[in-house]
């Protein structure tokens, strides 16, 4: 029988470390985060998917996974642990602007278009994920100054990393842009059951803030852009045979395949089984 989930933590200002013990009951859940996080495993297996593609993260591996929604497959074989950085916008600006301007980066346009990315793991990485640990298996709290320090390192390492050029050019978007890509965020992330302000918090602006700017670049609501982008994707899923109508609702995002049948009636004057047997 497995134990309960059991989470250490240590916690500032722009800074979020977890050691992250054993799994959760569920085969499947459902997350989002509103910064970023790099994840280092120590023991076991897991699987972070998005709608299009999984990774799976196996002992010794790691992955950086930007903000907003991901799938998160579980393995009971083994216990599970792991470690958890999450780094908000504010502290990777600040960490790089100065390197910023003496190192070049460069740009990558892959980097806009990535959700989760395997960190290939150099000396310098495999040593600060240990060093890392260690906090974890004292038993003194460590100075606050010393947590924002060891993430401004982990920051740093991947910079200097000629082998994640694709996350080097993604923290350096981050720090010259004062606030995160709106249609990146949102093509990202329409798929999952987020509410507004969720969105809005992946976009860094307050709601009001959020819907203007949407309604600048879209010249649409929030509300009619996402339904119109959930209906069109399953659309496109009802042409699958891999794909029953509850799980192609679950997969773009609707609160149920009630909710969903209604709206794509409305929208297409056809209910999803009809449509689909129709291909």
């Amino acid at each position: 029988m497995k134990s309960e989930v059991v989470f250490n933590k240590f916690e500032v200002d722009n800074v979020l470390f977890v050691e992250y013990k054993c799994p959760l009951k569920q085969d499947v859940v459902e997350i989002w985060s509103k910064y970023d996080y790099v994840v280092y495993i120590l023991s076991g297996e897991k699987t972070w998917r998005t709608r299009e593609k999984s990774w799976v993260a196996k002992k010794g591996e790691a992955l950086y996974i930007k903000k907003g929604a991901t799938i998160i497959e579980q393995k009971f074989d083994d216990d599970f642990c792991m470690l958890g950085f999450f780094i908000s916008d504010d502290l990777i600006r600040h960490t790089l602007d100065d390197v910023i301007k003496a190192t070049p980066i460069k740009n990558i346009d892959e980097a806009d278009l990535f959700v989760i990315n395997k960190i290939q793991i150099n000396n310098q990485l495999e040593t600060f994920f240990q060093s890392a640990l260690g906090y974890f298996h004292d038993k003194n709290m460590p100075l606050e100054g010393i947590l924002e320090l060891k993430v401004k390192e982990l920051i740093l390492n991947i910079i200097n990393s000629k082998q994640n050029l694709e996350i080097a050019s993604h923290l350096k978007n981050i720090a010259l842009n004062e606030l995160p890509s709106l249609p990146n965020i949102m093509e990202a992330n329409f798929c999952y059951n987020l509410k507004l302000d969720e969105f809005a918090t992946l976009c860094n602006r307050s709601k009001s803030s959020f819907k203007r700017d949407f309604k600048n670049h879209y010249n649409c609501s929030p509300g009619k852009w996402i339904l119109d982008r959930r209906l069109s994707r399953a659309a496109k899923l009802l042409k699958s045979d891999f794909e029953s109508i509850s799980q192609v609702a679950y997969d773009c995002g609707f609160e149920s395949t009630a909710h969903f049948s209604r709206t794509f009636k409305i929208k297409y004057n056809i209910t999803p089984s009809s449509f689909k047997n129709a291909k």
